[in-house]
């Protein structure tokens, strides 16, 4: 195996949201099942997002793994390579 396939680095996407207030009610959501996150401010072509992460896993299945889990709380999930 090369060391990519094995060290490859997950995150769930939650969202990017415009809205300050929506941004950290996801994050409490999360954080309040036992979930870590972290937001990401970026400037896209609609303007100012505030993406809201979840990881990094080390493998596509433990980032699937906690997807499944936030789907219960009724957020959507992407996962993302970096």
């Amino acid at each position: 195996k090369s060391p990519a396939a094995t060290e490859g680095r997950f995150v769930v996407q939650i969202g990017a949201f415009s809205d300050n207030t929506k941004a950290h009610e996801a994050r409490m959501k999360l954080e309040r099942a036992g979930l870590k996150t972290y937001a990401q401010v970026i400037e896209s072509k609609d303007g100012r997002r505030i993406r809201v992460r979840v990881g990094p896993f080390p493998t596509k299945q433990e980032a699937e793994k906690v997807g499944e889990k936030i789907k219960k709380l009724d957020l959507p999930v992407g996962i993302l390579e970096l």
